[in-house]
């Protein structure tokens, strides 16, 4: 996941919460955090590069509850051609077991793009559902891309397969991003059709507290739609967690 967030809201609502949080009732339980840093050599979003395929460092912090809250911010540099140069990410949400193989999630997720203001900002709502190793799940945004007359929904399937050596797996991953109500044809201009495919095979490999990826990403969109932003493509990263 996916974002960036306007500078003064982001940092009102994370202090807001944050606050919140630390002070909870004990229902919630203790709270553990954690911070995250990635060097990647593309930053690919549901398949399409946000840095016109250039490398992209990221970050972000977490904060999480026993009783399944957590909350967490997210920010990566982007390059769309024109000025908008960060997306920052906002996102609360909670998550819980319904028995030893079976787990949901649901949330919110606020994305935005400081220099262009809220030319661009918009909010999605997500849930899934995971057995084993395998997650189904959806988002939805009435305000996709920030577009104009745009429901939006994105089924996904991931599965991950543990390779039963130093703890390396490989992740596979495929959704549909579907619009309806599109009258503006927005959605189509930019990506050729009112609806895609995006897919990822990734191999994680962690070292010396450092996690490796290398996968292919990529979408079913025309090349004349979408350049090369949208084909497939390898992308490369490290990642740290504290």
């Amino acid at each position: 996941m996916h974002t960036e967030f306007k500078k003064l809201v982001g940092m009102t609502f994370t202090g807001a919460a944050l606050a919140l949080g630390l002070g909870a009732p004990a229902a919630w339980g203790e709270v553990e955090t954690s911070a995250n840093v990635t060097l990647a050599s593309d930053y690919s979003f549901r398949g399409v590069s946000q840095t016109t395929r250039d490398p992209a460092i990221q970050g972000g912090f977490d904060a999480t509850w026993d009783s399944g809250f957590y909350i967490g911010t997210w920010a990566s540099n982007v390059n769309f051609g024109d000025d908008t140069s960060m997306e920052w990410d906002l996102y609360a949400g909670y998550g819980g077991e319904i028995n030893e193989n079976l787990s949901y999630d649901f949330g919110y997720i606020r994305f935005e793009y400081p220099s262009e203001g809220s030319n661009l900002d918009y909010n999605e709502i997500y849930g899934s559902l995971t057995y084993g190793d395998f997650t189904v799940g959806l988002y939805y945004s009435n305000e996709y891309l920030n577009l104009d007359d745009v429901d939006w929904f994105y089924p996904y399937a991931e599965y991950s397969l543990a390779l039963g050596m130093a703890d390396m797996s490989i992740d596979f991953h495929l959704g549909w991003s579907i619009t309806d109500d599109n009258s503006s044809e927005d959605f189509e201009s930019l990506f050729g059709d009112d609806q895609y495919i995006d897919y990822s095979v990734v191999l994680n490999i962690p070292v010396a507290g450092l996690d490796f990826a290398v996968g292919i990403y990529g979408t079913d969109i025309d090349s004349d739609a979408c350049d090369e932003e949208c084909d497939a493509r390898a992308i490369f990263s490290v990642s740290k967690t504290f």
